[in-house]
């Protein structure tokens, strides 16, 4: 007898290589996680410099931040507002008038932070001085080979053939460029950074920053960050105040490396080890190494190969079904995405490293979006990696926890590198990042068993629970959340003051303290057994009808933004508090009639995760890939959301963590309950994900 026939990695991930053509309005990235660079069709950045309103197209590094040299009118604790609470006065960081009036305070701190491009490179003509413009570049055809990390850009400029070869290497913050372009040079032009909502570049302000070529190296500085750009095996000629430009050292193709290497990165002096974090995200090359094109080329070649034959992967090639190729398709390239923009130390912008989106700063609400699928697609280390934040800072989540009269630690939601919660009338109200990490290590516990002994990481899910023991309202025997709160749905903000007790909130902390239990018992904790104790108080997701709405009781549900409910019988594994006929009959009710064009690209993972939660594969596919303007999948395999927001990560992880799940599915489940049987699915390395908590 023989085996199963294994899955040939290589054909399935480079069957679904990115091939575009000029008429594709997408673009390709190369990076490692910690750093990414975005290209135009000519694998440069020729078509975004000064002038362009191209947002997607940059040079991101993790700690590439900068903050103005202005300085708020008023601290920021200035800013904090008290709320009543059953725990007493509760100190939040608010926006009392929302976004409509902002004050200079709020304003400023809602602004830096923020990430910023550290260059520009760009095709030029040395006969004009100027940049080719986009109807001078015609014929462009790009192949992103996902099995080696290469991208090869191939056009015609004024009839001769060229091509750009960009490769990022896997560890430095380094691009590697071959130039075969007749005709052509390469020019690096350096902006500031800017304080608008979606850009990372700012062209008009020559003065506020400084370039200076030395030799090899071009030194920056742009207010309080500052770093130097190594140039390997070219010449860089300065041409004006911020712009230089690159010579082949011998004649042919220009084969260069731009390395670049921070200096001062005050931003992210974080406590706790959080200097040795920082430093960790983008290491220099070592003294004695020089960083050749090939070498860069053959590094990245060795480690997407790793990669891609240590990954989960999920083969629906037996499938005569349009719907398969197109799953396969996102799963494959939001693998790699995800790896290039997400997996680095510190949580990633919605926008990944790809462009700018709430000026870069990160959302830890979306985390469990972004770095969850890690653990069950075979990518451990990258979850670790990521994990290593909170533990780096507890301190200040300890701090806001004091402030709301709790203790353990409080989780923000939208953060920069320093660690101050951006002002507003929504975030600081959130709650369900708060058992986020809780999760997170329970998913890196199941994909490796020695995180269940790792002493920082148990601080961090003890920490977490015990804030939110703390943050539980009494309510008779029962026990309730809120006020004040902000549900995930986002909706009702102006009645945060009052809000309590959202479905889907209740059915999270209550599974998240039984886990955070069991890490107790593991550990042979003497106070086993008293979160689960804590856990069981909680009131039920339900409305007093039995039926599975935003609230358990409060304002009626509104069919927009976020169906957030669902994710209580989705992200949440069936624990009994929630009957199956509730779950079904919930999202019968939102399938039937919600407001598509105002949600999110995680709302349809989460639909799908509901539907293979009730083995309904049919309805997990479709809902997977509704037809709505913020699920589609570009040719890139991002999920444009609207203008302004052109990549949306916590779509594509949420796409894998779906896909996860209705392939694997949880513990003590069916197998494959949300793919339909005649898809003679195959699949390697994909994790189960929890189940009910009387197998945990």
């Amino acid at each position: 007898m023989t085996g199963p026939v294994p899955i040939d990695r290589r054909a399935l991930v480079s069957r679904h290589d990115p091939r575009l053509t000029s008429a594709q309005d997408a673009v390709l990235s190369v990076g490692n996680g910690s750093f990414a660079v975005g290209v135009d069709r000519t694998g440069t950045q020729t078509f975004a410099g000064p002038g362009s309103e191209e947002t997607r197209i940059g040079v991101l590094a993790e700690w590439g931040w900068h903050t103005m040299r202005t300085a708020p009118p008023e601290p920021w604790e200035s800013l904090l507002r008290p709320y009543d609470s059953a725990r007493g006065p509760a100190l939040h960081m608010d926006l009392p008038g929302g976004m409509e009036d902002l004050s200079p305070s709020a304003a400023w701190f809602r602004e830096n932070p923020h990430k910023a491009s550290l260059l520009r490179f760009a095709l030029v003509d040395p006969g004009t001085g100027r940049s080719p413009s986009a109807e001078e570049i015609t014929g462009a055809v790009q192949h992103l080979e996902l099995w080696s990390g290469t991208l090869r850009s191939r056009f015609r400029y004024r009839g001769q053939e060229c091509e750009v070869v960009t490769v990022a290497d896997p560890e430095h913050a380094a691009l590697a460029l071959r130039l075969d372009a007749p005709g052509l040079e390469l020019a690096l032009d350096f902006p500031y950074g800017s304080t608008d909502w979606d850009r990372a570049a700012r062209w008009d302000r020559p003065a506020a920053h400084s370039t200076r070529c030395d030799g090899a190296v071009i030194r920056r500085r742009m207010d309080d960050l500052a770093y130097d750009v190594h140039v390997h095996g070219a010449q860089a000629e300065p041409t004006a105040l911020h712009t230089a430009r690159l010579h082949s050292r011998s004649s042919g193709s220009l084969e260069v490396v731009l390395e670049l290497v921070p200096r001062e990165v005050p931003a992210l002096s974080l406590p706790s080890g959080g200097a040795a974090l920082a430093g960790a995200a983008s290491p220099a090359a070592d003294a004695g190494t020089v960083l050749s094109g090939d070498l860069v080329r053959e590094r990245s070649a060795r480690f997407w190969t790793e990669h891609w034959q240590g990954a989960g992967v999920l083969d629906l090639s037996r499938a005569d079904d349009p719907r398969a190729h197109e799953l396969e398709r996102r799963a494959v390239l939001s693998l790699y995405l995800q790896r290039v923009h997400a997996a680095g130390v510190l949580p990633p912008a919605e926008t990944g490293l790809l462009a700018n989106s709430w000026r870069g700063k990160f959302h830890l609400e979306m985390h469990w979006w972004h770095a969850a699928h890690f653990a069950l697609w075979g990518d451990a280390a990258s979850l670790r990696r990521g994990l290593a934040f909170y533990s780096a800072t507890l301190p200040l989540a300890r701090e806001t926890a004091r402030r709301q009269g709790c203790r353990g630690a409080r989780w923000p939601k939208q953060i920069g590198p320093d660690l101050r919660e951006a002002p507003s009338d929504i975030g600081p109200f959130l709650l369900w990042q708060q058992p986020h990490p809780i999760h997170l290590a329970e998913l890196l516990r199941r994909a490796d068993p020695a995180a269940a002994s790792d002493p920082a990481l148990i601080e961090v899910v003890e920490a977490s629970a015990l804030c939110l023991v703390d943050l539980l309202r009494p309510d008779g025997a029962h026990l309730g959340l809120g006020p004040p709160l902000v549900g995930a749905q986002e909706r009702h903000v102006a009645e945060r003051h009052r809000l309590q007790d959202p479905a889907f909130e209740l059915a999270y902390v209550a599974w998240a303290l039984r886990i955070a239990d069991a890490w107790r018992t593991r550990r042979g904790a003497r106070d086993a057994g008293e979160l689960t104790a804590i856990a069981r108080r909680i009131r039920s997701p339900l409305t007093t009808e039995g039926s599975l709405r935003t609230f358990r009781a409060g304002p009626a549900m509104e069919r927009s933004d976020h169906p957030s409910h669902l994710l209580a019988y989705g992200m949440v594994p069936p624990t009994g508090t929630i009957p199956a006929p509730a779950a079904e009959e919930a999202l019968e009710d939102a399938l039937r009639d919600w407001d598509w064009e105002s949600t999110w690209g995680w709302d349809y993972p989460a639909l799908a995760m509901t539907a293979a939660r009730l083995e309904r594969p049919e309805t997990a596919v479709d809902a997977l890939l509704l037809d709505t303007v913020k699920n589609r999948c570009d040719g890139a395999g991002h999920f444009p959301q609207r203008p302004g927001l052109p990549a949306y990560l916590p779509a594509n992880g949420g796409t894998l963590i779906a896909l996860a799940l209705m392939t694997a599915g949880w513990d003590g489940g069916p197998r494959t309950p949300g793919l339909p049987a005649a898809w003679d699915a195959r699949w390697e390395g994909i994790l189960p994900l929890p189940g009910p908590l009387d197998t945990v």
